[in-house]
């Protein structure tokens, strides 16, 4: 049996699910084609397919039997696309719905971590009760606003007077979302990939000319800089992979999915968020840390529907 062969009775027709109406659906356009292109090129039959349209109905009459979600946002991190997946019997990469309903809805993370003893950044929900003054005795200035259920930075602003607050506040107001202030960190951030199971080595994130690694930075900056190896000390690395490890098993997450932190004085994490459908551009950090581990896009890509579920 050749290698074509073998991956059709393995994976069947694969349908590569990108696009959509979230507000991220640029970037999952871009991360849509780029994996359609590597399966591909590992002699899978693998085929792009837009959420905006009819998809269902495709996937059903087609015959697909596994999916390679590259939805980012709402549309695939959120449990909707895992629901119906579920229900059409298809497999799908990625975690489960139950996970990434909880993990999209920053609000439910952030309890979830607290409630087991995981560090993130101290916050406030934000509702009528809640006036500037309180926020800024509570959080200190500046301070961040962003909304629950948002990924790629989209929403997030950095609060450094009482005018702004009320300015992003009313457009952060139209996404019809929870909405938290939260603690501002100054600094590098870092993030942990996971692929089956293993986390990745940490990548060092400076988004040098912007106040914070947001959706500039994370996507079409050339002067954000990436560090893999994290230059952080052997035992340091090693123990905040740990505590990663303990954070994707607590939420379920152990085919692949990444993990976005700070990391304070005391050489701990301060988790930011979980991200279940990470993205896969030319700037994006998993594929950075797979590589420094020898595992180049395309097997990637492969690796991770060879860790679909259901």
């Amino acid at each position: 049996m050749g290698l074509k062969e073998e991956n059709e009775d393995k994976f069947g027709k694969v349908a590569v699910l990108y696009g959509g109406y979230s507000s991220e659906r640029d970037i999952s356009l871009i991360t849509g084609k780029a994996v359609h292109e590597a399966l591909l090129n590992c002699t899978v039959d693998s085929h792009l397919i837009d959420t905006r349209g009819g998809f269902i109905d495709q996937l059903v009459q087609e015959d697909f039997k596994s999916a390679w979600i590259a939805l980012h946002g709402s549309d695939g991190e959120d449990g909707k696309i895992q629901s119906i997946l579920n229900l059409l019997g298809i497999k799908y990469t990625g975690a489960n719905t139950l996970s990434c309903s909880m993990t999209m809805n920053k609000l439910f993370s952030k309890n979830i971590l607290i409630s087991n003893g995981f560090q993130t950044p101290d916050f406030v929900l934000i509702d009528d009760e809640k006036d500037y003054e309180f926020i800024e005795h509570r959080l200190e200035i500046p301070f961040v606003i962003k909304p629950c259920s948002q990924g790629s930075s989209i929403g997030v602003f950095i609060i450094k007077e009482k005018k702004d607050y009320k300015e992003k506040l009313k457009t952060l107001l139209q996404f019809n979302d929870w909405i938290i202030a939260e603690k501002y960190y100054k600094g590098s951030e870092y993030t942990a990939g996971l692929l089956n199971g293993e986390v990745l080595p940490l990548v060092k994130i400076n988004a040098s000319n912007e106040e914070f690694y947001n959706y500039e930075a994370k996507y079409f900056s050339e002067d954000t800089t990436y560090i893999c190896p994290s230059q952080l000390a052997e035992s340091i690395e090693s123990k905040v992979k740990e505590t990663c490890s303990d954070v994707f098993n607590l939420f379920n997450i152990n085919s692949w999915g990444r993990l976005d932190f700070f990391i304070n004085d005391d050489n701990q994490p301060v988790f930011l968020e979980l991200n279940t459908v990470p993205g896969m551009t030319s700037h994006s950090l998993v594929p950075m840390a797979a590589k420094e581990i020898g595992i180049n896009f395309d097997n990637l890509c492969l690796e991770i529907l060879r860790t679909s579920i259901n």
